[in-house]
């Protein structure tokens, strides 16, 4: 039976995945959280995301551990339909929406005496102030909690456009140029006709730029193309480190002609920890979240917990195998936290976990521009040290043969 801990205030920012993770299983532990969410629906990114987008995780290791898809759903591959379909049962199901305030952006976070050092992480004691602003009537509020939990994701808001010379930037170009964000607000109708009969550039061969590049060529693509494509007559992948804008089109770096367009589209990310950053009313802890230079990713212990930052958590912030189950573990994770099944060792000692798990991030990041949390290859060894912390047995197979030889997905982490 859960402890009662309703005079424990708790905000979560976000009513994605991990938002409604969060707040259900603090939900199970006896708190009462409050989620802020700028949109008017659950879904997170899945409300952002073009139509013709799919899971790119097969079904059985993108789901909740107490939540399975339903069997209207047969493809192993679900669209954004579905998926968005999935999410908002899921918060209906769990009675989430009631403890969810929509239109509410939270404008910035402040810690009370910031500027004061311990040697030890807190979980509770000083207060958070939450500005948050109703996006229909643009009217502010603070309200005061006791712990944060900050689910805005890395992929929205803020895109990543890339820096140009002088001169060589869309402002060279004739054509338009838009984000592949921009893109992702249209619906299908306004979309098929913004592309229709002409010439599209998209810049990025990563999840949005493949799904773009898709959509663009079922409207545009003339009859036998895909048979020249095949003969080798049409390249269709022009690959360059650096590009640049002429009157034209695109320069790819080392060619003199340019790729004639009439519409860029950059898919070209988003600059997620200076999202996260800016939420940060404090210098010092903007300066904690953007960690140095040299390192992989925003410094997190556990993927949940900076160590300079009392009283707050950041989830859904790295990429795994699958996003949705690793999410899912380290709600449970941060549940058991908050109700004092396990204590947090020192800074100190987190700080050198993190740096041992930056080694391995490294090597998946591309220069700065790249810079990510990405622990696909050893998420069940980061969902070990997971279940350790709470007391639970890692090993969660039935039988030496399951566990040698079956993969690990979210079922196997049910209560």
């Amino acid at each position: 039976m859960a402890t009662n801990h309703l005079e424990r205030r708790i905000a979560i920012i976000g009513a994605g995945i991990s938002g409604l993770l969060a707040c259900k299983y603090c939900l199970s532990k006896g708190f009462d959280p409050i989620v802020f969410e700028s949109e008017s629906s659950v879904g997170g990114v899945w409300t952002k995301t073009i139509g013709s987008t799919k899971l790119q995780t097969p079904k059985p290791f993108y789901q909740f551990s107490d939540f399975p898809w339903p069997d209207s759903v047969t493809q192993m591959f679900p669209g954004q339909q579905a998926v968005q379909e999935y999410i908002e049962s899921y918060a209906s199901h769990f009675d989430l929406i009631r403890h969810i305030q929509f239109y509410s952006k939270v404008l910035s976070l402040s810690y009370e005496d910031c500027d004061s050092i311990s040697g030890d992480w807190n979980l509770w004691g000083r207060k958070w102030n939450v500005n948050v602003q109703d996006t229909r009537t643009l009217s502010t509020k603070v309200y005061q909690v006791d712990f944060v939990v900050v689910c805005v994701g890395r992929f929205s808001q803020v895109p990543n456009i890339p820096e140009f010379p002088p001169n060589k930037g869309p402002e060279a170009f004739e054509g338009e140029v838009i984000h592949s964000m921009d893109y992702s607000k249209m619906d299908p109708k306004t979309a098929t006709n913004f592309v229709k009969g002409k010439h599209v550039a998209v810049v990025g061969f990563l999840r949005s730029g493949m799904d773009i590049a898709r959509e663009c060529s079922m409207v545009n693509v003339p009859e036998g193309f895909y048979d020249r494509v095949e003969e080798g007559s049409i390249n269709l992948i022009k690959k360059a480190e650096d590009f640049g804008f002429s009157k034209e089109g695109i320069v790819l770096e080392g060619r003199a002609e340019p790729i004639k367009s009439d519409l860029v589209i950059l898919a070209t990310g988003f600059k997620g920890i200076d999202k996260l950053k800016h939420i940060f009313e404090s210098p010092k802890y903007q300066e904690f979240i953007a960690g140095s230079d040299d390192s992989a990713a925003v410094p997190l212990y556990r993927e949940c917990i900076h160590p300079r930052i009392p009283q707050l958590a950041i989830i859904g912030f790295s990429e795994s195998l699958a996003n949705l189950y690793t999410s899912e573990i380290r709600c449970r994770w941060l549940a058991e936290l908050l109700d004092g099944k396990f204590k947090l060792p020192s800074i100190k000692v987190m700080e050198k976990d993190i740096a041992e798990w930056d080694k391995y991030k490294k090597r998946y990041s591309y220069r700065k521009y790249y810079r990510r949390s990405c622990i696909a290859a050893l998420h069940v060894w980061h969902n070990d040290q997971l279940c350790k912390d709470m007391g639970w047995n890692p090993k969660r197979k039935k039988g030496l043969w399951a566990e040698w030889f079956e993969p690990y997905g979210p079922m196997d982490y049910a209560a």
